[in-house]
């Protein structure tokens, strides 16, 4: 298993173990097709990378590592998952399968991940997934159209494209208040959240993107986690990656 070409020993056995979870209702498909959707689940990002092997969604090295730290920061009985900027779909996944949630939902506004994502959802026959594309705004706007709002939402990595844009959506938000907002009115319990919040740590267009405004916008840890405050009770976990990891408690949650 190519997936597996590095891994030995007490690693490579928790990782095989974790494997052999069949979702529910698999209906098979050929090597060829499997073959055919696997090579769209490789490559960028490569945190994300995960593998679809006879009805069970196996992660690489590099996305079980993130499960890992990730996982034990869900709540013990989750009943809906929301993960914004879901890329190929395997948070999602992996709570509807391994963890039992009952409505696990991923938006990403990049079709193509979106398709995967879908394409692996229908494969596995799962029916309590689902995939939108779909910004921040729609979702935030609607939560109850996307089947929300959410017990948990999963927010990791995509943070700084929301507040600069991006090559792939050039909305901008340039405002904490207004994305933290947002995420607190589809959220019901907690947030789960790591992300870029220095500008010396962003991608070098968003960096020269960032110096065109100056000192008129605020964008750092203090500022983010002084707004965050007024919607959340912030607690810092440790660093996923590079990027600090925060647990954002709802405050009067209902």
């Amino acid at each position: 298993m190519a997936l597996f070409k590095s891994l030995s020993g007490k690693c490579r056995l928790r990782l095989d173990s974790w494997s052999r979870r069949p979702a529910c209702d698999y209906q098979p498909i050929s090597k060829d097709s499997e073959r055919k959707i696997n090579k769209l689940l490789n490559g960028y990002p490569s945190n994300h990378n995960y593998q679809l092997q006879k009805g069970k969604i196996v992660p690489s090295l590099q996305l079980y590592q993130r499960i890992q730290i990730i996982t034990p920061l869900f709540p013990k009985n989750m009943n809906s998952l929301l993960d914004i900027a879901s890329c190929k779909g395997y948070y999602v996944l992996d709570a509807a399968l391994r963890l039992k949630c009952n409505t696990s939902v991923g938006v990403d506004i990049y079709k193509p991940f979106v398709s995967i994502a879908h394409k692996v959802k229908e494969v596995l026959n799962i029916k309590n997934v689902a995939f939108y594309h779909a910004g921040l705004e729609e979702i935030s706007d609607n939560p109850k159209a996307f089947g929300g709002p959410f017990q948990t939402l999963l927010f990791l990595g995509a943070y700084h494209y929301f507040f600069w844009g991006s090559s792939y959506n050039s909305k901008a938000f340039y405002c904490h208040r207004e994305i933290l907002s947002r995420i607190s009115k589809m959220c019901t319990e907690r947030v789960i959240f790591s992300g870029r919040m220095e500008i010396d740590r962003l991608p070098r267009y968003l960096q020269e993107k960032a110096k065109k405004h100056n000192s008129s916008i605020n964008f750092n840890t203090d500022d983010f986690l002084k707004i965050a405050n007024e919607y959340f009770h912030v607690h810092k976990v440790g660093y996923l990656g590079k990027n600090p990891l925060l647990v954002m408690y709802k405050r009067n949650p209902h």
